[in-house]
């Protein structure tokens, strides 16, 4: 009997950080205060604050700009973000 397993790449929150802060486009996922999930495609920083751990991100459609808590993102590009 062969077992297969699949492995997962999961993302710190410190490599999260760097790519989100990276300036490029990146596809988020991350958890509203009333626990709804938005899907944010596209997005880039324009600004992050380490001591209040967040970032600004600006949504390209639409133009909105929206403070998000890095404690909230779960998945960027694909890959889940772990604490």
């Amino acid at each position: 009997m062969e077992t297969t397993f699949e492995i997962k790449k999961m993302l710190n929150l410190s490599s999260a950080r760097r790519i989100i802060e990276s300036g490029e486009p990146v596809n988020l996922s991350f958890w509203k205060k009333n626990g709804e999930i938005v899907q944010a495609n596209g997005v880039k920083c324009t600004s992050s604050n380490f001591e209040n751990n967040s970032f600004n991100i600006i949504f390209p459609e639409s133009g909105e700009i929206r403070k998000i808590k890095a404690l909230l993102v779960f998945n960027i590009n694909g890959e889940e973000v772990i604490l």
